[in-house]
């Protein structure tokens, strides 16, 4: 049996109410919207303290920030898992669109937190925008004979604006059917990006 330091157990303690908290906050923001999810509202929900919440985030920004990163870091994970598994830069292209796509309905109360908590933070909280690995994807497979000419940039930022609007779209239509949606942007980048015929 393999004995645990204190400092550990403590650890993981601390991670599992910093987790508790950051589901709280998704959970008032998403029902209660922005200017109703204080500190206080949080910790309640969150069946802890002002304090306890103020101990691990500092402050309501604090966690804010921590509710933006976890869902920057859980998309990101779950994207790259789906992009990596696929060979081709095309079916890299179709496993970047389909997993963006899916990981927002999928994670929608989360994402309609990130949302206001975006609107109301006056570009305080920067995110990255997704848009120098995508062109990086396309300009691979330009290189590889794979995509007809076009600019990776501008197809990377056309792209990224598709899938911006696409979370506002999803999360405000629950019984939007992802899969069809999903479908026809992949039918529709699909020939963006093809090759022209001789």
């Amino acid at each position: 049996m393999t004995v645990r330091s204190e400092n550990e157990v403590l650890t993981r303690t601390q991670k599992a109410r910093q987790q508790d908290i950051i589901a709280a906050a998704i959970v008032v923001l998403d029902t209660d919207g922005f200017a109703n999810a204080s500190v206080e509202r949080v910790a309640q929900e969150a069946g802890t303290s002002k304090g306890t919440v103020l101990y691990h985030f500092k402050s309501k920004e604090g966690v804010h920030e921590a509710v933006v990163r976890l869902l920057y870091d859980n998309g990101t994970a779950y994207m790259a898992e789906r992009i990596r598994a696929e060979k081709s830069s095309r079916d890299r292209l179709r496993a970047y669109l389909g997993s963006n796509l899916r990981f927002i309905a999928e994670n929608a109360a989360h994402v309609r937190a990130v949302h206001r908590i975006l609107q109301n933070a006056g570009g305080r909280i920067e995110v990255a925008d997704g848009v120098e690995p995508l062109r990086d994807l396309l300009a691979t497979g330009q290189q590889r004979g794979e995509f007809g000419q076009f600019d990776p940039q501008v197809v990377a930022l056309m792209t990224r604006a598709l899938i911006d609007a696409a979370s506002f779209h999803f999360t405000a239509h629950p019984d939007l059917d992802v899969e069809h949606y999903v479908a026809e942007t992949i039918r529709f980048f699909e020939k963006a990006t093809a090759k022209e015929e001789s």
